[in-house]
């Protein structure tokens, strides 16, 4: 397909230093080429790494190509699942297929413009014939298309005359359609012919009698594949309904392909092995010679430390290794130990010559890919000194002791534990022999000594580099022109008690908050005192945290007004309470939007768990299951929660429009309710033994009395269902903001009491319900 290019100037032999601007339009051909937002656009450099961009509402993105090999790319669009309506278009002047190939090296900027469409229209097949440098099966974006290359159209079984014969264009595309008698829904052969290609252009210049179809299905996007069955030069295609447009019907060609490579990566642990985590070396001189010290090529490494030599004559090699100008970050590294290892996963050269053995290419032969080389970087070490800092001054004074056995963690930049050890008797501590890189130390404050359990680390300044709040420090690092730090002390210092965490919107309604989830500012929140009283008030800050310090020892709870949000969430809600990781769950019951109580104080002296989920208004309704061992319509203590069961919400025909389950207390919630009036039912089938002859009071079925939600109000919160035995002297029922039986089968005849009750501050109103006998 056409491919629309600032600069029309040829693909070259190597990319520039500067790239110039990949830009992509997709636009929908069937409205007029409107811009298409939300597709996701890769590019892929020779090394396989790729840079990405989403189109915005007009169909653009440009792609960042700066961290990449440079030149010339593979780009490729993908209409994501949530546009199921979208299709490739068919061909037309000025679009480019969903995968193209551009060559934005020295500066010269690229446009493409890819289009999308309703599936409707001309069913076609196509797209390119190119020639796979490295034999991988796999189109990168430095590999040729191949022009002058026959294509022919057969039918299903391949036999007969062709339908129809393409030869395919300079950038190696071919392209069937309607007038080639191609139609929707059959099955066709796609033969190719390479016999009179020209090859004097390839790398390596090899003679067409020794080109080969690459590996097929090398990947599993066949867009950028190759499709041609290498025994007989053909592929089967079905097309499929009209409008359908097959543009991944690829033949890649190979041809001598010997070659040495592979990778110099730093050995940062010295142990001459490949390990998950070491990083590739770029910059590295490699030399190709013969045995005689003849030179063939030489090359640097790339990005990620791999070189590779290819298209080579048969013959014996040696690859070496200028060890001597090594890029700076690496100045003062050596090879390190020689085959520690299987080949390919260990060092090749000889520490002493800096090259390989000899290594023989030939039929049969016909590449190495074993020559790898680790660079090992001289020792570092980390040693330092954790004290009791009485005064809290981060200060060391001769009459404030060293603490010994305090836990101590070296961790990657990444945050993974790299180390772990405790401090001596005299509070002093050594990580010795440490690979180049970026660490920090991090302190264990959950299993300090005895003595010192609930310490903290003193002010995060002076000679004390621990954080008071994650017991780390910060990062160093080690390496070249840095081989030992003994700054990274800690003084430990009694903490103050502290009670925090953060008000955020749950946009996916799960209750728990996800790290894209944002904060809520300007919130107001209330510290309260167990048995009442306030004990302080803030605000949340702009990413929705809001923190309590300083607090005597004692029990507290958060208590937030969803009535006080900011205008931009009025009406909102508070999220399910407690739905997974308690560091990540709301914990404001529904009710009273306030969270349980925490204990501060010796041994707990912190509390950050304390979340507040608030999410959109939708009608809901819920509270709690128990049961109601003396029926008297109240949770007494000692009466147990319900625990998962399932709740279901039933219209007035009996009809299911929600269920959920009940947690470990006997909390539940239905969400997202349709606006109506409905039930509350509760699945009797599997109580405990104990309980199995208990149900829902004045109900034969297990449902309460009506509930009505939406629009307003929009919630119901105080739905609670006390189980009973089956012959109470007087069975108080379910909770429920209905007055009236309800249609299906449900009961008829409830009369309502209703109950003020106060408890913890908040102010409850209880309905309760009794079958009247007729």
């Amino acid at each position: 397909m056409a491919l629309l290019v600032a600069s029309s100037a040829p693909w070259q032999a190597a990319a520039d230093a500067t790239d110039g601007p990949l830009s992509v339009r997709v636009v929908r051909v069937d409205a007029n080429g409107v811009g298409v937002g939300g597709i996701l656009v890769v590019a892929t450099d020779p090394s396989g790494a790729s840079a990405s961009g989403t189109t915005a509402p007009d169909g653009t993105v440009t792609i960042p190509t700066t961290a990449l090999a440079g030149g010339k790319y593979r780009v490729d669009a993908s209409i994501p699942p949530s546009m199921p309506d979208l299709k490739p278009a068919p061909e037309a002047p000025g679009l480019s297929s969903l995968t193209e190939f551009a060559d934005v090296s020295g500066g010269k900027p690229v446009q493409l413009t890819m289009g999308v469409g309703g599936g409707t229209g001309d069913v076609q097949i196509g797209d390119r014939v190119w020639f796979d440098t490295d034999g991988d099966g796999v189109q990168d974006g430095d590999e040729l298309g191949l022009p002058g290359v026959k294509v022919q159209l057969l039918g299903c079984d391949g036999a007969g005359a062709p339908m129809a014969e393409k030869t395919t264009d300079p950038a190696g595309h071919y392209l069937f359609g309607p007038a080639d008698g191609l139609r929707p829904n059959s099955c066709y052969t796609v033969k190719f012919d390479y016999s009179g290609l020209d090859t004097s252009h390839l790398p390596g210049n090899p003679p067409v009698a020794g080109l080969k179809w690459t590996t097929p299905l090398a990947s599993i996007s066949p867009a950028i594949d190759s499709n041609v069955d290498p025994n007989t030069g053909a592929m089967q295609v079905n097309t499929g309904p009209p409008g359908s447009v097959d543009d991944g019907e690829d033949a890649g060609l190979v041809g001598g392909l010997n070659k040495i490579g592979d990778l110099v990566w730093a050995d940062v642990n010295r142990n001459g092995v490949q390990d998950p985590g070491e990083q590739g070396v770029a910059g590295v001189t490699v030399r190709l010679q013969h045995p005689d010290g003849e030179v063939v090529a030489t090359t640097t490494t790339g990005p990620h430390g791999q070189y590779t030599f290819s298209h080579l004559a048969d013959g014996i090699y040696q690859a070496c290794f200028d060890i001597a100008k090594l890029p700076a970050q690496y100045a003062d590294y050596q090879l390190t130990r020689s085959r520690a290892g299987n080949p390919g996963q260990d060092s090749a050269p000889d520490a002493g010559t800096g090259c390989t053995a000899p290594t023989e290419l030939k039929p049969g032969h016909a590449e190495d890919l074993t020559l790898d080389a680790g660079l090992a970087p001289p020792v570092n070490r980390i040693a330092a000194h954790v004290w009791s800092d009485v005064n809290g001054d981060g200060l060391q004074t001769p009459d404030e002791p060293g603490i010994g056995g305090v836990p101590v963690k070296l961790r990657t930049e990444d945050g993974s534990q790299f180390a772990l050890t405790t401090t001596a008797p005299d509070g002093t501590y050594a990580f010795e022999d440490v690979p180049d890189g970026a660490y920090q130390v991090c302190f264990d404050l959950g299993n300090l000594p005895a003595a010192v359990a609930d310490y903290t680390p003193a002010r995060y300044v002076n000679d004390s580099a621990a954080n008071p709040a994650t017991g780390c420090t910060r990062t160093v690092t080690l390496g070249l022109g840095k081989r030992e730090d003994r700054t990274l002390n800690a003084g430990l210092t009694a903490p103050v008690n502290q009670i925090g965490d953060r008000v955020w919107f749950d946009s996916n309604r799960n209750g728990l908050e996800d790290p894209v989830e944002t904060g809520i500012a300007g919130v107001p929140v209330k510290l309260v005192k167990q048995g009442g009283g306030d004990a302080g008030s803030t605000t949340t800050g702009a990413d929705g945290k809001y923190d309590f310090t300083g607090m005597p020892d004692g029990a507290y709870q958060v208590c937030l007004d969803a009535k006080a949000f900011p205008p931009a969430y009025a009406g909102a809600q508070w999220a399910r309470p407690d739905a997974g990781d308690p560091a990540l769950s709301s914990k404001v019951d529904l009710a009273s939007g306030c969270t349980p109580l925490v204990t501060v104080g010796v041994g707990h002296r912190e509390e950050t768990t304390m979340d507040a989920g608030v999410v959109a208004a939708r009608n809901r309704v819920g509270d709690q299951l128990w049961f109601d061992t003396n029926a008297n319509g109240a949770r007494d203590p000692g009466e147990p929660g319900l625990a998962n069961v399932a709740v279901t919400m039933r219209d007035n025909a009996g009809r299911v429009v929600a269920t959920t389950r009940s947690g470990p207390d006997g909390k539940y919630l239905l969400d997202d309710l349709p606006d109506g009036s409905y039930h509350v039912c509760v699945d009797l089938a599997n109580l405990p033994p104990q309980f199995a002859h208990y149900g829902v009071p004045g109900s034969g079925n297990g449902c309460t009395g009506p509930v009505t939600v939406g629009p307003k109000p929009r919630e119901d919160l105080s739905v609670r269902i006390g189980l009973v035995s089956a012959s109470p002297t007087v069975a108080p029922a379910a909770e429920s903001t209905g007055s009236s039986g309800g249609g299906g089968s449900f009961p008829t005849g409830w009369t309502m009491l209703t109950i003020a009750i106060v408890g913890a501050g908040v102010a409850f109103t209880w309905r309760w319900w009794k079958t009247v006998d007729h």
